[in-house]
Order: structure tokens, then C-alpha cells, then sequence
């Protein structure tokens, strides 16, 4: 089956008092859950890129820090889902980078039923 896909919707970016919005597609379950990190080169005394073979899943890897809890995403129809991030009114988040990433259970896809998708760059505007 066709790879997690996560990107950013142009039409709703991450920009001060507004909500930025994430796509999903290809999503294999309704236990879908998106992760915020705020680097994309290390994860405690992990660096990153790390492999997750080791965990079970196969050809996926974990490309960001994983600072927040999973939080779930709402699903829009058959295999897509958002995520929206409302973003305060406060101009001290301008600049602000995080890097987001999800992962879904994926029974069968790998030993351990779990997949994870691409990473992106998310930075607060105004």
C-alpha cells in the first residue's frame, strides 16, 4: 500500500493568530496520531534520522524529536485526515520551527503493525 504522506495545506499555513493545518492521506486506520518535535537532528542522545527496524517497523524511521504526546487527527474521508494547530496572537512564535511527523497502525505492514510517515518543517509566520 501506498506510504503515509503528511504535508503541509499551503492554503492554511502555520501563521500567528490563525490555524495551520496538516494533510494526511493514506491513511491505513483510524488509529492515526501525529508527533511535534522541536529538532530534526537529535532525540535525547539518539540522533536522527533513527531506524525503528529495531521496534519492529520496518523501512520507517523517526525524524524528529517527539517532544509532544501522540494527538490524534481528525479524519476527513476514506485514507485522510488534518491535523489543525490554532496558533495565538502572540509575535514572539514568529520564527518558531517544529518538525511534525505522524505514524498510524498499519495491521500487516510490518511485525510491528505500525507505520510512519514523511517529516516536515512547520515554521510560525505572521
Amino acid at each position: 500500500s501506498p506510504p503515509l504522506d503528511l504535508s503541509p495545506n499551503t492554503n492554511q499555513p502555520p501563521t500567528i493568530h490563525t490555524t495551520g493545518q496538516v494533510l494526511l492521506t493514506n491513511t491505513p486506520s483510524a488509529l492515526t496520531f501525529l508527533l511535534i518535535g522541536w529538532s530534526n537532528s537529535s532525540f535525547g542522545s539518539f540522533s536522527l534520522p533513527l531506524p525503528l527496524a529495531g521496534y519492529g517497523m520496518t523501512g520507517c524511521e523517526l525524524l524528529q524529536s517527539a517532544n509532544s504526546g501522540s494527538i490524534p487527527v481528525v479524519f476527513t474521508g476514506p485514507n485522510s485526515a488534518t491535523f489543525d494547530f490554532p496558533i495565538p496572537n502572540w509575535p514572539e512564535l514568529i520564527g518558531l520551527t517544529m518538525y511534525l511527523q505522524a505514524w498510524a497502525h498499519a495491521p500487516g505492514q510490518n511485525a510491528g503493525n505500525t507505520i510512519a510517515s514523511n517529516g516536515i518543517r512547520w515554521q510560525i509566520g505572521f
